[in-house]
C-alpha cells in the first residue's frame, strides 16, 4: 500500500550523539504524576491502549526520541512517533518469538524509518511492515494508534492510566524545542536532506495540509482540517461499514474520530451534544455526568504527504 523503500533515499541526521530511542524502565500512575506536579493537566500527551492498560506519553519527549520501548505487564511493547509528519503508532516488537530492539534510523519519504538492532532491517513506522532487509515480508503486530490528548483528559477518562516520565536534560532541550517547533508549524522549515527523501507526491492536497487519516484493511480516508472547519468542526461519515464522528477536539484543537450511534450533533460553546444522548466536553465523552470510554478507528493526526505516501490512493473526505 505504501511507496517502495529505496535505501539510497534514506537520510540519517547527526543528533550529536543522542540515540533515537528511549528504553523505558518506569511507568507511574498518571494521576500520581499529575498530583505530584510531574506533569500539568493541560500537557499534551500521546495516549494508547496496550491490552487492558492505557499509557500516556509526553508528546514532546516522544517527538525527540522517535522510538520508546519497554515492557508492560510482562508484555514487550514499542512505540514510534515522527515529529516531522506528526504521527505514530504502538506495536509489539516480537517477531517469530524474538523481541527486536528498534530505533529511529533516519528519514525516508519525509518520515521516520525504524530499524531493528538484531537484523538491521528497516520498518515502516506507521504500518509496521518490514520494507527492507532480512525481515522483509514480516509485519509487526499493531497495538494501537497514538491519540493526541491532554494529561488531565486521559486521567479522567482512564483513572488507571499509566504515565511514562521522559526527562529532557540541558543537552536534549534545544533539539526537543526544534522537534516541537517542526511538529506544530503550519509550514515547517524542513532540513534540505529530509526534503530530498521525497520523490513522489500526491498533489490533490497541499503537502503540509493537516488532517485526520483513518484506515482499516478495507481502505483509508483523509479528513482535512480545513474541511472540518468548514463543517463546524464535526462530520458524520460511514467508514468500513460503521458510522464515525470526526471532530476537532476543543481541548487539544486536533482532529479526532470515534465510532458512534449518533446521526447529528451541535456545539454549545465548547461542548458537543450528540443526538444519542452523549456529549463531548473538554475532550471527554460523557453520558450525563458519567465518563464513557470511546471506541475509535485506527487514526493518525498527520500531514497530507505522510498519509498519502503511506496509504497511496487513499480517499479524501469531500462532504458529498
Amino acid at each position: 500500500m505504501h511507496t517502495p523503500f529505496h535505501p539510497d533515499r534514506l537520510v540519517t541526521l547527526d543528533l550529536h550523539g543522542i540515540a533515537q530511542r528511549a528504553l523505558i524502565t518506569e511507568m507511574i500512575p498518571l494521576t500520581t504524576a499529575i498530583d505530584s506536579d510531574q506533569i500539568e493537566r493541560n500537557t499534551p500527551v500521546l495516549m494508547t491502549k496496550q491490552g487492558f492498560a492505557v499509557v500516556a506519553f509526553p508528546t514532546r519527549g516522544f517527538s525527540l526520541y522517535n522510538v520508546m520501548q519497554g515492557t508492560l505487564d510482562d508484555a514487550p511493547w514499542m512505540g514510534s512517533f515522527c515529529a516531522v509528519c506528526n504521527a505514530g503508532m504502538a506495536f509489539s516488537p516480537v517477531v517469530d518469538g524474538q523481541t527486536l530492539d528498534f530505533y529511529g534510523a533516519g528519514y525516508h519519504d519525509g518520515m521516520t524509518v525504524l530499524r531493528d538492532i538484531q537484523t538491521g532491517s528497516y520498518w515502516n513506522h506507521l504500518t509496521g511492515d518490514c520494507m527492507y532487509g532480512d525481515m522483509l515480508g514480516k509485519t509487526l503486530v499493531r497495538v494501537g494508534s497514538l491519540i493526541h490528548s491532554q494529561a488531565g483528559t486521559v486521567a479522567r477518562t482512564y483513572p488507571k492510566a499509566r504515565f511514562v516520565p521522559v526527562p529532557i536534560d540541558a543537552v536534549r532541550a534545544p533539539l526537543d524545542n526544534f522537534a516541537e517547533a517542526q511538529r506544530v508549524a503550519a509550514e515547517p522549515v524542513w532540513l534540505p536532506p529530509i526534503v530530498a527523501t521525497i520523490t513522489q507526491a500526491d498533489v490533490r492536497l497541499p503537502r503540509f495540509e493537516m488532517g485526520l487519516g483513518v484506515w482499516s484493511d478495507a481502505g483509508a480516508r483523509f479528513y482535512p482540517v480545513t474541511s472540518l472547519h468548514a463543517r463546524d468542526n464535526l462530520v458524520f461519515d460511514t467508514f468500513d461499514g460503521a458510522r464515525v464522528l470526526v471532530y476537532i477536539d476543543s481541548d487539544t484543537a486536533t482532529p479526532s474520530a470515534l465510532f458512534t450511534e449518533a446521526t447529528a450533533g451541535a456545539w454549545r460553546g465548547d461542548t458537543l451534544t450528540l443526538n444519542d444522548g452523549l456529549t463531548i466536553k473538554d475532550g471527554i465523552l460523557l453520558r450525563g455526568a458519567e465518563v464513557q470510554q470511546p471506541r475509535r478507528p485506527l487514526q493518525l493526526v498527520q500531514r497530507w504527504y505522510g498519509f498519502s505516501t503511506t496509504f497511496a490512493g487513499c480517499a479524501i473526505y469531500s462532504g458529498t
